[in-house]
């Protein structure tokens, strides 16, 4: 007995060892990935030549700029609670407070249902869903279940994603042009 359990120590202790080299190994990795995604996400929500990390008044953001130094809009990194868990958002706000774009970075949403939310076929550079987004004003984005061209029309079967995304997105635009005014 005395044994079996030093023998199943030993393979533990190895396992945990190992594992401990592969994360070791691969954080860096990951990390580069997660940078490129995310840069790559700023320029997809809001085209600009030039982004500034900000942080003041607990809230988090990028500054966008021209070439010529001009600030262009904001682009804000939101949570907002899904179907499948927390989903991280990139939303783009010109001057004006209108969306220029959004991004879905990470979701856990059902695949084949609420992962609509950031399909495109191939001929299609953006998730139909997300291209609503854009050109409106966030005060007024509501999710309708019909056909819209005024409002964010939902996909059907995905109810609960759609919503999580169009109510992240209102509230943290809102909640930031609050805060900016201020």
């Amino acid at each position: 007995m005395l044994r079996l359990s030093g023998a199943l120590l030993i393979v533990a202790m190895v396992c945990a060892l190992t594992l401990a080299l592969i994360y070791k190994q691969t954080a860096p990795v990951i990390e580069k990935q997660k940078q490129m995604l995310l840069e790559r996400s700023l320029k997809a929500v809001l085209e600009a030549d030039s982004y500034e990390k900000q942080e003041e008044k607990g809230l988090e953001y990028y500054e966008a700029y021209s070439r010529d130094g001009s600030q262009l809009g904001w682009c804000l990194p939101l949570t907002s609670k899904g179907y499948g868990g927390n989903m991280q958002l990139l939303v783009g706000v010109d001057n004006t407070g209108d969306i220029t774009g959004v991004s879905v970075l990470e979701h856990k949403e059902t695949p084949g249902l609420g992962s609509k939310i950031v399909e495109k076929s191939r001929k299609e550079t953006e998730a139909p869903f997300l291209k609503q987004f854009k050109s409106k004003n966030a005060e007024n984005l509501m999710l309708v279940k019909g056909k819209s061209s005024t409002n964010i029309q939902a996909i059907t079967g995905a109810t609960i994603s759609s919503k999580a995304v169009t109510d992240g997105v209102r509230e943290g635009v809102k909640e930031f042009l609050k805060a900016k005014r201020k």
